[in-house]
């Protein structure tokens, strides 16, 4: 992920993204993380470049 940095986030925007792990959480029936990275050039990626994965522990 050379291309990318970790977001700048608000605590808001923290404390939204931990209420959407928990919603996702209860969808999927495992715990998961869910992380936030900014495009190194400023520009949105495109739906095809978006990865999702999961972890369980």
């Amino acid at each position: 992920m050379e291309n990318y940095r970790p977001a700048n986030l608000s605590p808001a925007q923290i404390e939204q993204l931990q209420r959407l792990e928990h919603e996702f959480a209860e969808l999927t029936g495992e715990p998961l993380v869910l992380i936030a990275y900014a495009s190194q050039n400023g520009r949105a990626p495109s739906s095809s470049s978006v990865h999702s994965t999961s972890t369980t522990k």
